[in-house]
């Protein structure tokens, strides 16, 4: 890890255990939420960072599965300073990395006299994506400021393959409904055929026959037409579950 100016920041190892314990309203308020997709997790988690960290401006990069690099700002008027190429350059710096790196800027290039890079990466594997932290005046930081930033990202990398678990399934549910019913109006489709083919030699138990298949059929429809329904109304009852957890985090995690 690399050195920083331990009078700074956290002021060294002393005030760690405080600092801990707002990293941790931090990892609450990530684990109880519920997010769209890695971009939305992504710009929620810089806004408890920036609160965090004190800092001018935070940005970061998130990779999805198709190798899509998504990126947020807060705030986004930062934007404007960077390069259009600025956020892949960082994931480039940190493809080895697996600490956070720190570096002083005399020209402020960027408008920032200090920076920080830290990879977002799991315990196996390479980064997922990246963090950086800007200061408009220079800064330095402690080795427990770099710890807590470095275990952050960590525990937002298991965050982003949540989330990109659940956009997946989510896909996968729509493909599997859409597939079901198409098979089942084929079906319904052949059953009316075979009955008009029938006409007068149709009995009576044949007909409940396919009475019976056709309400069947009637009934899976109408299932699987409220299946995104009932996943939305499970994951906001598991959002409103966990909505005091949550909100007494952002109330709390604010720098000290």
């Amino acid at each position: 890890m690399p050195s920083a100016n331990a009078a700074d920041g956290s002021n060294g190892w002393a005030a760690f255990p405080g600092l801990w314990e707002r990293a941790n309203l931090v990892r609450a308020f990530l684990w109880h939420q519920q997010y769209s997709n890695p971009q939305a997790l992504l710009n929620q988690f810089l806004v408890r960072l920036r609160r965090f960290y004190s800092v001018d401006f935070c940005f970061g990069g998130l990779l999805t599965e198709a190798g899509e690099l998504v990126d947020a700002a807060v705030p986004l008027a930062g934007l404007d300073r960077l390069p259009t190429d600025f956020a892949r350059r960082c994931l480039d710096l940190v493809a080895h990395s697996r600490a956070p790196v720190t570096w002083n800027e005399v020209n402020a290039e960027f408008g920032f006299h200090n920076l920080v890079l830290a990879p977002i990466v799991p315990p196996l594997g390479a980064p997922l994506g990246f963090l950086m932290l800007g200061h408009g005046q220079r800064r330095g930081y402690s080795a427990a400021d770099l710890f807590a930033l470095q275990s952050l990202a960590s525990e937002l990398s298991w965050a982003a393959r949540e989330v990109q678990g659940k956009v997946n399934h989510h896909h996968e549910t729509a493909e599997l409904s859409n597939s079901v019913k198409k098979t089942l109006q084929l079906i319904n489709s052949s059953t009316g055929l075979i009955r008009q083919n029938l006409g007068a030699a149709l009995s009576r138990e044949q007909e409940r026959f396919f009475i019976n298949i056709e309400a069947g059929i009637d009934e899976l429809l109408a299932r699987l037409n409220r299946l995104p329904e009932v996943l939305e109304a499970d994951e906001n009852d598991f959002a409103l579950a966990n909505a005091p957890a949550a909100e007494s985090a952002d109330a709390e995690d604010e720098p000290q």
